[in-house]
Parts: C-alpha cells; structure tokens; sequence
C-alpha cells in the first residue's frame, strides 16, 4: 500500500485529438514545476488524470493551484486480486477513523470486473461496521471514497477543490495591467485560468515602497503561473502624471490617465509579444468605468482589451481576491491621487481624446522606451535590489516639523491637520525652498501614495521629509465624493 495524490483533469477531458494531447502536455509540466515546491514528485499518467508520489500533505497544496486541475486527493493505493482484498484494505486504512461514528462509503469503478460500484460500497461498509462504526448513507459525520481502476483501488476522504479552466499556455498570451489594487490581479488570474499566458505591466506613480507594494502582488498573483516564466514590466509613470497636470483639464483627468495607460500598455504587449491587453474594469463601478468613458479610454489604441470583470460586482471580485491570495497584499496598496479629479468627467469628446493625446505624447514615448522588463524567476532580486528611504513613514509629525497637506484647496478648507499648509505636489520644491531646505517636512494626502512619493523624492535631494503612514483626511464626519473616492488607479 502507499500514498499518493490524485490530480483529477478538469475541462480538457472534453477535447479530442491533438488539442487534448497538446493540454495535457502543459497540464503536465505546470504540475511539475508546482511539485519542485515540495521536492519533487513522480507522476504515472492515466486518461484524465495524473497520480503523484512524493511529499503527499505538500503536493495536494501546490497540485491544486495548477490550471486544468479539477480537484486533488490525497490517498492510499493498492492493488487487489478480488472484491475481498479491497474491504481488508479499507478496512487497515479507516478502522479507527470510524470507531463510533456514522459514515458512508461512496465508490465509483473503472474498467471490467466480477463486481459493480454497489459492491465495493457494501463490503467496505461491511467490514469498517465491524470496527464499530455505522452506516448513514444521507447524514454521515465521514465520508470515505473507494475508486477502482484496473487491478488498483484508491481510498481517500478528502478532495480539494481546484481552479479548473484550461492550462496555462493552451491560448496564448496577454499582458495585464495590474495596479496593486483589488481588481486587476483577479482579472489577470481569471485569463490565467481560461489558459492564457499573462504577462504583467505596473504603471509606478508612488516611488519605491508604492512599487514594492505592488511587486508583493505580482508576486502572488504569479505564484499561480506554474509552467510558465512570466514578464513583468515596470514602468515609472511620473512623466505623465505630470505632462497630464500641465496639459489636460482637471474634470479629464481620470479618463486621460486611463488612456495613456493603454497606449503605454499597448507599446509593451508588442514588445512581449502579448495579443491583447486585460483590465480589471467592472462597468459602473467607477467615473471611468462607464460606457462612455471606457469608449472615450479605448479609442484609436489598436491592441484589444479583455475585461474579464464587467459584469462583476464588488462582492463577487473581493471573494475571488481572497481566494486567491491577493486581497491582504491589495488593501495596503496606497493609492496616488494626484492624477485623478474629485469631479470626472464621465465622457469625453472626440476632439478632447485629440487634444489628450497631443498633451501627453511626448510623456507616453518617454515611459513606454525606458520601463523595464523582468522575469518571474529574477523578481526576488528585483525586489532585494529596491531600496526605499528608512523610516519614510512616520505615525505623528515632530513638533518642529512644517506639516503640508498635498489635497486639493476645497478638502483643505473643510479640514486640515493644524497647522498644516497647503500646496500643489508641482510646487512642492518651491515650497521647500521658500520656507528653508534645512527644515523637517511631513506630507499628507488623500491616500498615502502622493505623499509617499514626493517624501521619497525630497530624500534624494538631501532634505528630510515624511509622509504620514496610512493617513486618511476626512473627519470622522466627514466623507468625500463617493465617486471621485473610488476612481483610483487601483481600479484598473
């Protein structure tokens, strides 16, 4: 007898011919790569399914985050002459396991033999009665699985539910624009999971810790991509958050930033070879989500875009996230604010989406030549290789220190730290030299991101500089405008 776990096939078993030989192949080398996380494993190939032996606790974890895997089960095997030897094994395997409880057996056959289904579910009952367990086929407190296949049965009680879909690879390639936030990751896993290969691209507006932030989901999310060296490109965005500011009217903000994000995103799908870009964007959600908006986003960019979340709500992607492991990363993403207006404008004309293209051009070609590319495999050096100011975040302000809070004059008025200044994040250095480069500086602003990166940016300059650490503005009386809140580039 020995253990080992069962990976059950999932919608592939439906193809024919090559297809199906061409899936189960990339089925195969996923499952392989996800068991070099436990050491290794030697997998034996049946029809729709795969058996693998080796650290069996470890293997069920990693097996079942395999794409095409329907579920896993970790069991027993042996092989039998006659109906008999199936109940004896049964009967060495769950003896104790049902002393004084109620069970049922449920067993499925494969194969020709002397015996049906029905049999091998009233021997193996039969024998674990006598252990001093009880038969209750409608509510049983355990409930033990018998399959035989061939001259071999396989026992077990557990089976974990898989991601299903197809494999990875089985569908070509796509690159998703992932912000660190909730949305995007799920919609970057669900193509994983309909057998794409999905490449990353991270738009950075909020310097290193904003970056590590966001690389800490890459990280999850791609700990599903067995089978596959996935790219991650990253690219620093301040170019066009600022020619954005300068030339694009506030109320367009949300739908011009959006837009270069496609046109940059689309520049690095050729350059990975990727045929179509993913968003996570659900319709209605938010300002730059609806109809009109994401026409206004879309025109003209000439790569499609896959969103695989339109007809999601919130509740469903929050769900998905968790499952996945990517909310807990995701809910400490700060989010930048300062390229995102507190009244979007929800559509924009045709002769507007002209002049935002001409505002931000130049930015665009700036961004899209000089991101940089890395591979799944080098992402842990990567990340050891960023190195974020100590201390940028602090929990209270030094009492000599000159407080500026970077939102906008309207929720300056309505509260403010006291004591604190206003400014516009494009007069900050101004700011700083007026009042004394020699002084202490802690910003604020409406979610952490903005002043992250302006404090991080006066750093390298020699001057000392804050942000305040998970810093909300609003009053405990005090909201902001429900949709200019949520229209984040997190949404994406």
């Amino acid at each position: 007898m020995e253990k080992l776990v069962i990976v059950r096939f999932g919608e592939l078993t439906v193809k024919r011919g090559y297809t199906r030989l061409e899936m189960e192949r990339l089925l195969t080398r996923a499952a392989e790569e996800a068991a070099r996380e436990c050491g290794g494993a030697k997998f034996e190939k049946e029809p729709g399914r795969l058996y693998a032996r080796g650290d069996v606790e470890c293997l069920k974890k990693a097996l079942s985050r395999v794409f095409g895997v329907k579920s896993v089960s970790p069991a027993h095997a042996a092989e039998f002459t006659e109906l008999s030897d199936i109940a004896t094994h049964a009967k060495q395997i769950w003896g104790d396991l049902v002393t004084g409880r109620r069970f049922a057996v449920r067993a499925h056959r494969v194969g020709d033999h002397p015996f049906k289904s029905l049999d091998v579910a009233a021997a193996v009952g039969s024998a674990l009665a006598t252990s001093g367990g009880s038969v209750d086929l409608e509510k049983p407190e355990v409930e033990l699985y018998v399959e035989v296949r061939g001259k071999r049965a396989y026992y077990y009680t557990e089976v974990l539910e898989g991601p299903g879909g197809l494999p990875l690879g089985s569908e070509g390639k796509v690159l998703a624009l992932v912000s660190g936030g909730i949305d995007s990751p799920v919609a970057a896993w669900m193509l994983m999971r309909r057998g794409a290969h999905v490449d990353v691209f991270y738009c950075n507006l909020g310097g290193t810790l904003a970056l590590l932030h966001a690389l800490e989901v890459v990280r999850r999310l791609l700990s599903w991509s067995y089978g596959y060296n996935a790219r991650v490109v990253v690219a620093d965005c301040g170019p066009v958050a600022r020619a954005l500011r300068r030339g694009v009217k506030e109320e367009l903000w949300n739908i011009a930033f959006k837009r270069a994000l496609y046109k940059i995103g689309a520049e690095a799908a050729k350059r990975v070879k990727a045929t179509a870009l993913v968003t996570g964007e659900s319709l209605g959600q938010v300002s730059s989500q609806t109809l009109q908006a994401l026409a206004a986003v879309e025109a003209g960019i000439g790569t499609p875009v896959l969103r695989p979340l339109i007809g999601m709500d919130k509740d469903e992607i929050v769900k998905i996230a968790q499952r996945i492991g990517t909310y807990e990363a995701s809910v400490k993403m700060p989010e930048y604010c300062a390229v995102f207006s507190r009244k979007p404008r929800k559509w924009a004309r045709r002769e507007e989406i002209e002049e935002i293209d001409l505002a931000l051009h130049d930015a665009i070609a700036e961004v899209a030549n000089s991101a940089r590319m890395v591979k799944k495999r080098e992402l842990e050096e990567f990340v050891k290789s960023l190195s974020p100011p100590r201390d940028l975040e602090i929990d209270a302000p030094p009492s000599d220190a000159v407080v500026v809070d970077l939102r906008d004059e309207e929720a300056y008025r309505g509260w403010h730290l006291p004591g604190a200044i206003r400014t516009d994040v494009d007069d900050v250095l101004t700011l700083v030299d007026r009042l004394g480069r020699d002084k202490t500086y802690v910003f604020y602003c409406y979610s952490g991101g903005l002043s992250l990166d302006v404090a991080e940016s006066l750093r390298k300059i020699g001057i000392k500089a804050y942000s305040l650490r998970l810093w909300r503005t609003s009053s405990p009386n005090q909201t902001r405008d429900s949709t200019s809140q949520t229209d984040k580039y997190t949404d994406l």
